[in-house]
């Protein structure tokens, strides 16, 4: 039983002689853990600036696109004009009238209340809005020294003169309901001139 014990503590002993001879485990120290992730960080922080040396071209970062806003006076005076030829349109062709002018002879008194004229006034005011808000938005786009062939120029000479024909036609056919009154005409010469207008700066 004693030379067990004595084999036992000799295993033992080259047991740890052997582990004794062995390379130690190296632990990292607080240190040197600590300088290593600094120099990670400033590596990363320094990104942008070492791409610019390498390539000599500096980082483009994506810009977002931008986005004019919905509503503004210049886009107000568009949608007018658009607006106003849509209710010229309305208006023609609620036009149901069999006659015109001096020649027609006796004709029933014409409705300066239905659909046609509630079309036709709409259309005027609409107009005069589409003007209005033109010269306030633009009225520095206008130069006499251009001359009448500048787009802006001429944008305003038929565009303003479309709206006087139409504003003229209608009032000329709503203040008479027993006259017979030619007014078509001129109205849709009128609504045809704003068209131009529209389409010289569309």
């Amino acid at each position: 039983m004693n030379g067990m014990k004595f084999l036992g503590l000799c295993l033992l002993a080259l047991s740890g002689a052997a582990w004794a001879e062995g390379s130690p485990v190296e632990l990292p120290t607080l240190s040197s853990e600590y300088i290593r992730d600094q120099a990670s960080f400033r590596l990363a922080a320094n990104h942008q600036t070492e791409l610019v040396r390498q390539t000599g071209e500096p980082v483009v970062t994506a810009k977002p696109e931008f986005e004019p806003p919905m509503l503004t006076g210049s886009k107000v005076h568009q949608y007018l004009g658009i607006a106003t030829i849509g209710a010229a349109a309305a208006t023609f062709l609620t036009h149901f009238h069999p006659c015109e002018g001096p020649n027609c002879g006796a004709q029933p008194p014409r409705n300066t209340n239905g659909v046609h004229a509630k079309w036709g006034k709409a259309t005027a005011l609409l107009a005069a809005a589409t003007v209005a808000s033109g010269l306030i938005t633009h009225w520095d786009d206008f130069h006499k020294e251009d001359g009448i062939s500048d787009p802006d120029n001429l944008h305003v000479l038929l565009g303003v003169t479309g709206a006087a024909m139409m504003a003229y036609a209608i009032n000329k056919s709503a203040n008479s309901s027993t006259t017979p009154t030619s007014h078509s005409a001129l109205a849709e010469l009128g609504a045809l001139s704003m068209i131009v207008a529209i389409k010289l700066t569309w």
